[in-house]
């Protein structure tokens, strides 16, 4: 294939035949040698590295363990993986990768002989920075591409890249120390780490030209060191003291573990409406205005407090939003001036926030309480005034007496119309009638009701209305500014008044002859209103 190129001038053929997949437009723009000099030296090296996988585990030298068993096949299977070319989505492949390589991790620190529980535990700890980082950034979203280049994300990465780099360290010496494994192996394993900068170094000198050819080239030794510890694991481990590690390294492993899968791995708003999980998002979609602290509890104000200051499009860890929460709390203890607003800071510091507001620490039970005491003590105040208004109130017409009478204030600043109406009917299409007409004149009656247009924004107007058996005097309007009739009809037998002043005074039912049509007279002066109600005729 390498010939079929160079009489073709063109590196597709020998790329087919060694990577097993097309060349891109950055191999086809480079010079065409030093790429098939490239492919050449990776076709000798992956017939090397088919020879070393093929060959199989190597002859039962000692019974093995069922760890062992199952650890030689999983890396013949992670093998196996990484040779076969795959066009899975990436996180799809991410996901099977771990799925090998971590249980094989696992197994591996219980293989090993020779190392103590500090050793393999510090080895485990480490082996998985790498992967958890793999797996969070599989898993990210894409589009946010700030995270890329946040402090947080580099932090990270480095770690990742020290953790592995020792890890591979450790299994060399882990490996050494047991026994098992030939020379060539831990030669092999070394070699990995020639490949870094072997790659590094022919990206310099060719620009970049045999990059990917090399880089595929070194990846071989992985694969290689990888079947080469499957196939030497039947043999007989060699006795030897353990191989220790100082109780620092466990704790770096550790540190370095936190840093890739801990909450600043990335920075992003664990309560916040980017939050994945629905009953989170709703509960902090319901914090998006101040709560009040005594309403939520304590383990939950944090979260509160993130949800009320946090901001659509701004990614903002929750460690920095709670520092700046905290030290507005300090500022405000000491004096001084903050920008945020003390309903916020109360879910953070309410003893500070309350010494200064303290009824920002009430419940909304209590806000209602109050509320409620606050408007019975109005109602109780305007049932005194409007008692005060009655008991001045009197009967304008005393020597027009009946048993069927009452006196009330009426006060109201809408300057709207008190009614008369027959207490079993429905009035909605009377009413309509009266308020669709052009003008309205002091009375206005429909059907069932009767509308009285004589309240004063300025006093209060006492009411009197009479209810009799029979027709009163005619007509006469001597001390009265105006005296005006209208019918009104009864179908249930009862008309009422509707409740005039806070004292409730009670009216007595004004149809006194039962169903049937009424006249209604109104007089009418400044402050003083006087009706009466009486049969037009009898009920057929």
């Amino acid at each position: 294939m390498i010939i079929l190129s160079l009489v073709i001038g063109t590196a597709t053929p020998a790329w087919l035949a060694t990577m097993w997949y097309p060349p891109d437009e950055i191999i086809g723009k480079s010079p065409l040698v030093p790429v098939l000099g490239g492919l050449l030296l990776l076709g000798l090296v992956n017939s090397w590295m088919l020879w070393q996988v093929l060959r199989g585990p190597a002859p039962m030298a000692v019974p093995m363990r069922r760890a062992a068993t199952w650890l030689r096949l999983l890396l013949y299977a992670d093998v196996m993986w990484l040779l076969i070319p795959s066009f899975l989505p990436g996180l799809v492949e991410t996901v099977i990768g771990l799925v090998l390589w971590v249980p094989a991790l696992v197994l591996l620190t219980v293989v090993l002989t020779g190392s103590g529980w500090p050793f393999r535990l510090a080895l485990l700890l480490l082996g998985l920075v790498e992967p958890a980082r793999s797996l969070a950034s599989g898993l990210a979203d894409d589009s946010e591409l700030q995270r890329f280049v946040s402090p947080a994300y580099q932090a990270t990465v480095m770690a990742a890249g020290v953790a592995t780099f020792v890890v591979m360290v450790m299994l060399l010496l882990a490996q050494r120390r047991d026994g098992r494994w030939s020379r060539v192996t831990l030669l092999i394993g070394l070699g990995i780490f020639a490949s870094a900068f072997l790659v590094e170094l022919v990206d310099g000198l060719t620009s970049g030209s045999t990059i990917e050819s090399i880089a595929e080239a070194m990846d071989v030794l992985y694969i290689v060191w990888l079947a080469r510890t499957a196939h030497e694991l039947n043999r007989e481990p060699r006795q030897k003291a353990p191989l220790r590690v100082p109780t620092a390294v466990v704790a770096v492993a550790t540190v370095l573990l936190l840093m890739v899968v801990g909450p600043e791995g990335r920075a992003h708003l664990t309560y916040t409406w980017q939050s994945d999980e629905l009953d989170e998002f709703m509960e902090c979609l319901a914090w998006s205005q101040p709560p009040r602290v005594a309403d939520i509890p304590a383990h939950k104000r944090d979260r509160a407090y993130m949800c009320s200051v946090s901001k659509p499009g701004r990614h903002v860890s929750d460690q920095e939003l709670l520092g700046k929460g905290w030290h507005a709390c300090t500022r405000f203890a000491a004096g001084e001036p903050v920008k945020a607003r003390p309903a916020l800071l109360a879910l953070l510091c309410p003893e500070v926030i309350g010494r200064k507001y303290p009824d920002l620490l009430l419940s909304s039970a209590q806000i209602d309480q109050q509320q409620a005491e606050k408007e019975n003590i109005e109602r109780e105040q305007l049932k005194r005034e409007a008692r005060k208004e009655d008991a001045m109130c009197r009967d304008p017409w005393p020597a027009l007496r009946t048993r069927f009478q009452a006196t009330a204030s009426y006060y109201d600043w809408d300057t709207q119309p008190y009614g008369i109406y027959d207490a079993e009917a429905d009035t909605g299409e009377d009413s309509e009638v009266i308020w669709n007409a052009e003008s309205v004149d002091t009375l206005e009656t429909s059907g069932q009701l009767a509308l009285i247009f004589t309240p004063s924004q300025d006093w209060a107007t006492c009411v009197t209305a009479k209810a009799l058996r029979s027709a009163p005097p005619p007509l006469r309007g001597k001390g009265w500014d105006e005296v005006v009739e209208a019918d009104i009809i009864s179908e249930s037998g009862r008309l009422v008044m509707q409740t005039l002043s806070a004292s409730k005074v009670r009216f007595p039912n004004l149809a006194r002859s039962g169903p049937g049509l009424y006249r209604l007279r109104l007089y009418t002066r400044p402050g003083v209103d006087l009706i009466l109600i009486y049969p037009a005729r009898r009920a057929a």
